[in-house]
């Protein structure tokens, strides 16, 4: 119920269910996992609290998911600690290296970090190749096609 809340953006919702849930199996992983994506989609102060959660979760498995330490690159992007994330985003990379939400969000995070544009490039070229249908994919070339058109129609007046 926590995912469904979350995504059609009723983050009030989930954390009303979280906090319920919290009364009764307050340390099972699931609840923590709902309870740190209910803290990184309210953000704010929430975002700190999203990553030691899952930096918990992390250390609590014998071997962390591609997932688990995408989710824990997003946290770090939040709090503005790009090369962190990086690292994060590197080492899920080794742990699958055509996870499609952890390559969009190497893209970004190599953009917010500065880093060269062929690097960008190469990483965008991979997520467009593991998965074209990606939402990030999609919606890069959507806006690219209204930048082209917008440039055409200012270029001819």
């Amino acid at each position: 119920m926590v995912a469904v809340f979350l995504v059609i953006n009723r983050v009030d919702l989930a954390q009303k269910l979280v906090a319920q849930t919290r009364v009764w199996c307050e340390d099972a992983p699931i609840a923590q996992l709902a309870e740190a994506w209910t803290g990184l989609l309210a953000g704010g102060s929430k975002y700190g609290e999203a990553s030691y959660i899952f930096d918990e979760l992390a250390q609590a498995s014998s071997a962390s998911s591609a997932r688990l330490l995408t989710a824990q690159a997003v946290c770090r992007m939040h709090l503005a600690q790009f090369p962190e994330a990086l690292e994060l985003l590197q080492e899920a990379l080794e742990k699958d290296a055509n996870a499609p939400d952890t390559l969009a969000n190497l893209v970004v995070c190599a953009s917010h970090a500065g880093l060269p544009q062929e690097t960008r490039s190469r990483h965008l070229a991979q997520l467009r190749h593991a998965a074209p249908a990606h939402p990030f994919v999609v919606d890069l070339d959507a806006k690219a096609v209204e930048f082209d058109a917008a440039a055409a129609k200012l270029g001819s007046q």
